[in-house]
């Protein structure tokens, strides 16, 4: 008895395309249960060499409304992520306009604000890195905080660790 048939049956009763898509699904469940289960052991050996520590960090709101800067508040806070607002710096967005020319010009917004913050967060350390969320703090990264009042989104503009 032949292993493949005229038909292209594997021994007279699968047929061959079949078999081969059943192998190519179980080997790729496979690869992803492997992928999956060997980065979840690294970041396990990742998190037994954190510490907790305070970061300085430089946050910039840009082109909010007045009452959205307002609504920041300055001092302690105590939450989760921020321990407190140490300085709070509200100014007009500049924004860049064309005339009718094509020339662009810098001018201030009519009315919306841009705030910079300087904040203590609570935040991990590794070896080389200063976590916040378990990814890396880094300049330009953007954040969501919730200052309790109001929730902003904001970019990192500058940081230094505490310790």
């Amino acid at each position: 008895m032949d292993p493949i048939d005229e038909k292209g049956q594997l021994f007279g009763t699968v047929n061959i395309i079949d078999a081969f898509v059943v192998f190519l699904v179980l080997a790729v469940i496979a690869a992803g249960a492997t992928f999956i289960l060997g980065t979840e052991n690294q970041l396990t050996n990742t998190t037994d060499q954190l510490e907790n520590t305070t970061t300085t960090v430089t946050f910039e709101i840009t082109g909010v409304q007045p009452y959205t800067a307002d609504a920041i508040p300055e001092g302690p806070l105590q939450t989760d992520t921020i321990v407190s607002v140490q300085n709070k710096s509200v100014q007009p967005t500049e924004i860049i306009v064309k005339d009718k020319n094509g020339i662009l010009h810098k001018q201030t917004h009519p009315r919306k604000k841009t705030v910079v913050l300087q904040l203590t967060l609570n935040t991990m350390t590794t070896e080389d890195d200063v976590l916040l969320w378990n990814k890396p703090l880094e300049v330009r990264r953007q954040l969501v905080l919730d200052f309790g009042q109001v929730t902003v989104k904001g970019t990192v503009t500058n940081f230094s660790e505490e310790g």
